[in-house]
């Protein structure tokens, strides 16, 4: 193989060859970093602010080295509604021209990420690719940025995104700017201009950087009302009529004492006073106002947060007016930090377990040093049954791609998606243990069936949390108190139960209930699909006692009996060779006495259940071959003592061919005890119908 003898002889020998660099065309590359990074234009706000948040990082550093602890700092946006402009500015470190000339015209340039590694200690810094600043060209197309550093000069640099950048000093200081700090002034696109539009603004900045920790400023407008002095007064017209209205008033009024003549004049000179010739004006000013301010409380520990704290960051991040039924506050140290605090709602959303949004995305806000990254996590990030949990999550380990819209799969992800579903069942556990407060019974009944999806989809962790009835009262228990308190024995190493919406009308559970064992009950057709996937609990058997198992109380059949019966069960079995599905007629060991019904039809043990065969030909997009497949053969019980098959039995004997319509009819009403579909509803009428008329 020729090249790999080549490659061979290169590695021995690296300079055989001409090194040359690569050829960029830097403004097709800008175009690739503006069009092809983000998916959203928004979040060009977030970037900006985000280099603002750095920036200041920066500066507050070098302030508390130098003991300067009471600096203020901000960050300011003023929409320049007249002249299409966005002005975001801040008094973070600023930067020199050698600053500009390498972070803002040297594509992945990051001087966050330089100044970070320098640290020791971890940065709550967020940039690292250099290329954030680029999305300002998203919405505009010129940006001019202003900046200095202490004690500098101011810096001008601007560009439209093409091949050219322009720099200057201005030697005439005349734009006003923060003693240090950076202005970015962006010429917005005819179709950007909503970005300069107040609620836009304040939707986006509580979206993406609610909780920067130093204070947003926008440059808002609002009408505020201030009183004047009427500069002239109306004199009053000369009506002579009113004049002597007037004196006549006064004639029919009752004298009065010096002391009422005071009073009089005390109130008359009140009401001089307070009737003052002014008037309310509404005016239209302009002024900062701070529009973040939420500090993450994910942040503070646990005890240091109120429970009124914890409710509006709930209805904050869930949009829902009420307030949560639990939650969880936590902070992982280790080899990846994280920090957060998940929610279970008081109320599930109508789309729980059927709406695509809820299979698709997942309801936690992911923050990367308290800057929003993603809105909602993807589907992979918990399992479908935790689709319920609200909440955020912040770390400073996570890998971004570029746009910071996507995870890159990596350890830490991994990490992440573990540490997530284990405060999941950390909730779950904490309210299963303290059930004395009823809050584990408010949450399983409104979310038993994620628990129960689950467990479909393979995890058997859940298995403990499940609540049945029983039919030995009107409890609601769970496996562990069945296996402590409900067993009939030390002996019984299984634990019965059925499934079907109504179970406890089932000849098997009267069966076990009068032989004292106790069944529990399995009432919702989403339990069918769960037991099909798990068989045991601990060391202890699932059995559903509708289908071939072995009975617990009953006696093996003895050969003699089985003989004699022979026979006539091969005969019963050609009766009903219309059902393909009868794999078998025997006498039955479970109906045993004469009060007991005359017959019964269990399923095989890996085969539908009635309730699971009725369930599955209801779906719309059944596939007959294979529910035929899927359906099991069934097993058709005789009860002989009973005195109908007794009957039948001697009849049999002399006239069988009478009896096949009873035997037909007995086959029937059993499918319909035993909870399975009746395929041929007419042929099962006309047998009723011929029965009655003989």
């Amino acid at each position: 193989m020729k090249w790999f003898k080549h490659f061979n002889m290169y590695n021995k020998n690296p300079k055989m060859t001409e090194q040359r660099k690569f050829q960029t065309d830097i403004h097709e590359l800008l175009q690739l970093i503006i069009h092809s990074f983000y998916s959203n234009k928004d979040v060009f706000l977030r970037e900006l602010i985000s280099n603002a948040s750095d920036a200041i990082d920066k500066q507050r550093h070098f302030d508390l080295q130098r003991s300067q602890v009471n600096c203020e700092y901000s960050i300011r946006l003023n929409p320049l509604m007249d002249s299409k402009q966005l002005v975001i500015e801040d008094n973070g470190i600023g930067m020199s021209m050698d600053d500009m000339i390498e972070h803002l015209s040297t594509i992945a340039k990051s001087g966050t990420k330089e100044f970070a590694q320098k640290m020791s200690d971890k940065s709550d810094m967020i940039g690292q690719f250099g290329v954030g600043f680029y999305s300002a060209f998203l919405v505009s197309d010129l940006v001019h940025v202003y900046s200095r550093k202490e004690n500098g000069m101011l810096c001008h640099w601007y560009s439209d995104a093409n091949d050219y950048f322009s720099t200057e000093v201005l030697e005439d200081d005349s734009e006003t700017l923060f003693p240090h700090g950076t202005r970015i002034c962006l010429q917005l696109k005819d179709d950007c201009l909503l970005y300069r539009e107040e609620t836009t603004l304040r939707q986006i900045i509580s979206q993406y950087s609610s909780f920067i920790l130093y204070p947003i400023q926008l440059y808002v407008e609002k009408e505020i009302e201030t009183t004047k002095e009427e500069e002239e007064v109306e004199e009053e017209e000369f009506n002579p009529d009113k004049i002597l209205e007037e004196e006549l008033s006064k004639l029919d009024q009752p004298s009065t004492t010096d002391s009422d003549k005071e009073t009089v004049l005390v109130e008359e000179e009140k009401s001089h006073t307070t009737d003052a010739n002014t008037a309310t004006v509404k005016e239209t000013v302009r002024e900062y106002q701070t529009v973040n301010g939420n500090y993450p409380i994910w942040y503070k520990k646990a005890s240091d947060v109120s429970k009124e704290e914890y409710h509006d960051l709930y209805k904050m991040i869930s949009k829902d007016w009420e307030t949560p039924m639990f939650w969880r506050h936590f902070q992982t140290e280790g080899t990846y930090e994280f920090k957060g605090i998940l929610y279970i709602p008081k109320k599930p959303p109508t789309d729980l377990l059927g709406g695509e949004g809820n299979k698709e995305k997942r309801r936690i806000k992911l923050y990367v040093k308290k800057v929003l990254v993603l809105n909602e996590l993807d589907k992979e990030m918990l399992p479908e049954w935790m689709n319920f949990v609200v909440g955020v999550i912040d770390s400073a380990d996570l890998p971004l791609n570029v746009s910071r819209e996507m995870l890159q799969q990596t350890k830490v992800l991994q990490a992440l998606k573990n540490q997530l579903k284990k405060q999941v069942m950390n909730m779950l556990n904490e309210m299963f243990v303290n059930e004395e407060n009823s809050i584990y019974e408010e949450f399983y009944d409104i979310y038993h069936k994620n628990l129960k999806l689950g467990i479909h989809d393979g995890d058997e962790s859940l298995m403990p949390f499940l609540h049945m009835k029983n039919s030995k009262d009107s409890e609601f228990i769970n496996l562990n108190q069945y296996i402590e308190s409900y067993r009939k024995d030390e002996e019984q190493k299984s634990i019965y139960y059925l499934t079907g919406s109504e179970p406890e009308t089932s000849l098997f559970g009267k069966l076990y209930k009068e032989h004292g064992y106790t069944v529990l009950y399995f009432n919702e057709p989403i339990d069918e699909f769960v037991l099909q996937r798990t068989h045991k609990y601990k060391e202890y058997d699932l059995v559903n006692i509708s289908k071939d198992h072995e009975t617990p109380w009953c006696q093996e059949t003895s050969k003699e009996l089985i003989e004699s019966y022979q026979s006539f069960c091969e005969w019963v079995k050609q009766r009903l060779s219309s059902d393909s599905n009868v794999d078998e007629v025997k006498v039955s060991d479970k109906l045993v006495k004469e009060t007991d019904e005359p017959a019964c039809i269990v399923s095989s043990k890996w085969g539908w259940t009635g309730n699971m065969e009725r369930l599955m030909m209801s779906q719309p997009l059944n596939d007959s071959k294979h529910a035929s497949f899927m359906k099991g053969r069934r097993i058709f019980e005789i009860n002989m003592k009973h005195t109908l098959l007794k009957d039948i039995y001697q009849q049999y004997q002399t006239r069988e061919e009478d009896m096949s319509s009873k035997i037909q009819l007995l086959y029937q009403c059993s499918l319909l005890s035993g909870g399975f579909p009746l395929h041929d509803t007419t042929a099962f009428v006309k047998n009723v119908i011929d029965t009655l008329h003989a």
